[in-house]
């Protein structure tokens, strides 16, 4: 029989026994945030996976080349409530455009707040560069 070369992996120091690593990022992908606008409406936000900003890219097409745009957008990805009500990502630019006018200038900028103290910069052109490879 061959030798796999197997090694049990021991929680590190401040790791629960029953957390791996794997489990302790899957719980952290899974942590949401709230964030309020100035008309109270409370805002649920979720970090979302890299897939999410590729999609984003390739739905705006040509327009994701406008690094302003890009940067007041990205972070809308991260919405996934609006005062409980669940809001699906949007996979269009006409529901990107409707999420946006839902907001409105009040909850796009509380998102874009709380989006950067939370989770810091949102780096449109990382995304582009990758997804350019």
């Amino acid at each position: 029989m061959p030798d796999l070369n197997v090694k049990a992996i021991k929680p590190e120091d401040g790791e629960t026994a029953g957390e791996s690593p794997s489990d302790e990022l899957v719980k952290k992908a899974q942590e949401e945030v709230l964030a309020e606008d100035a008309n109270g409406r409370i805002i649920t936000l979720r970090k979302p996976g890299v897939l999410a900003q590729f999609r984003m890219v390739e739905m705006l097409g040509e327009t994701a080349a406008n690094q302003t745009y890009m940067s007041m957008v990205l972070p809308l990805i991260y919405v996934t409530a609006i005062d409980g009500e669940p809001v699906p990502a949007p996979s269009t630019k006409r529901e990107l455009e409707a999420l946006i006018q839902r907001l409105d200038e009040e909850g796009v900028g509380a998102v874009a707040v709380k989006v950067m103290e939370t989770w810091g910069e949102v780096e449109p052109e990382a995304a582009k560069e990758t997804i350019k490879k």
